[in-house]
């Protein structure tokens, strides 16, 4: 059983196996600061507002990185754009959030750090583009078990910061952040290929100036909200990131509210990691048989039964929170990999790089005023954005109905 759970992930070729087998190089260091990184701002005096402030300002630069994200990628190569920009975003960003002393660092790290998008389109194309389409539900699922795996390293910073202090746990933490994730983008610039349709996109945009690739995003905009499947997707994301935002004072909630000790924080993505991991072992080939928007509708009821028992929590219980991770696990198991798939096969395969560009710019545009919102409410009181996280769970589920109503209508003239 074993053997066949896994054959799928040796069975990997190409720029796919690459991405996959190198990911823990960026996942492992990011679960090891991520669960800290929100405390580790409050600890150097960044308060509420501010961390709203600096979510807001990412969200800006990720706009911009977005919108430029898909005629770099197809400029300059995915697998260039991909080496250049993702150590401008992530291994830059680590080496200053670990030197940081005040908020100043914070906003210029937010600054950096917000043109992920860039090497993340370019990522993502050399991961699904020479991929069949029926397989990218299951790339994705190994992509995510990657990460679940990466978490189980967490515990490693609960010891440091159980025997050290937070803050200097963290400055080491973030270097060695920036090492090893500087060293997973070489080695994955190193085996990785151009994509078929990254060398068509090189041809046509050789000789062409960066600013006439980008007034051609007029046709895109226009091929974005003139497909209806596309611009539900579109939605969908713009929602579910508004919720990412919501959720991210989730941290805050739980260590100031409800009065949590700051070193149990990690465990709970290494909860949330182990749990998924099951699911995505265990559970993914059998959920395969199912429609994916059956799936995603579970997904988000077990998201909504989650943040409901989270509001009800009493203070400095841990065992609640220990369930509302297992239910958060399990709905991200069931929702985020089918949501991912879902957006990649509703989208033009010759225009994903720009394409997949602007939709990412839209939905940054739309979150970002929710971000300082976000950060108001959570001040004035922390139980607020994550109330709102349900209201835009149901929000979310009556897209995945209408969509899966047009897909059945498709198919009914089709079997006609």
């Amino acid at each position: 059983m074993i053997k066949r759970t896994f054959a799928p992930l040796f069975a990997l070729k190409g720029n796919a196996r690459y991405a996959v087998f190198t990911e823990p190089l960026w996942g492992i260091p990011f679960n090891l600061y991520i669960p800290f990184l929100t405390l580790f701002m409050f600890s150097l005096g960044v308060q509420d507002a501010q961390i709203g402030i600096l979510l807001a300002v990412g969200l800006v630069v990720q706009m911009i990185a977005s919108i430029l994200s898909g005629v770099l990628t197809d400029k300059f190569g995915r697998r260039k754009t991909n080496i250049i920009w993702d150590h401008l975003a992530w291994t830059l960003p680590c080496l200053i959030w670990a030197f940081a002393q005040d908020f100043r660092w914070f906003v210029v790290a937010a600054l950096f750090n917000g043109l992920w998008p860039i090497g993340s389109n370019a990522w993502e194309c050399l991961l699904v583009e020479d991929e069949e389409p029926s397989k990218i539900v299951q790339l994705f699922n190994w992509i995510y078990i990657a990460g679940s795996i990466s978490v189980f390293f967490a515990p490693i910073s609960i010891v440091f910061i159980w025997v050290f202090e937070l803050v200097p746990v963290m400055r080491v933490l973030l270097v060695f952040a920036a090492i090893s994730m500087s060293a997973k983008f070489i080695i994955h610039y190193i085996f990785a290929t151009e994509t078929e349709q990254g060398k068509v996109r090189l041809k046509e945009t050789a000789g062409v100036p960066i600013y006439r690739l980008l007034s051609q995003y007029t046709g895109v905009l226009k091929q974005i909200f003139t497909t209806p499947a596309t611009l539900r997707v579109l939605i969908l994301i713009c929602i579910m990131h508004v919720q990412q935002i919501a959720g991210g004072f989730f941290t805050l909630y739980v260590t100031q509210d409800l009065g949590i000790r700051d070193a149990y924080v990690a465990w709970f993505p290494v909860l949330r990691g182990a749990i998924m991991l099951v699911f995505f072992l265990a559970f993914q080939r059998i959920l395969n048989r199912f429609s994916i928007y059956l799936v995603m509708i579970v997904g988000l009821a077990l998201y909504i039964g989650g943040y409901v028992l989270l509001l009800l929590v009493p203070a400095q219980v841990l065992f609640p929170l220990l369930i509302f991770t297992a239910i958060d696990a399990c709905a991200a198991a069931l929702f985020m990999p089918r949501r991912d798939s879902l957006v990649i096969n509703n989208v033009d395969p010759a225009e994903r790089a720009r394409i997949r560009a602007m939709m990412m710019a839209i939905m940054l545009g739309v979150a970002s005023p929710f971000a300082i919102l976000a950060g108001q409410l959570s001040e004035f009181n922390r139980r607020i954005p994550l109330a709102a996280s349900i209201g835009l769970f149901l929000l979310v589920g009556i897209i995945v109905l209408i969509e899966r109503r047009k897909q059945n209508e498709t198919k009914q003239p089709a079997a006609a």
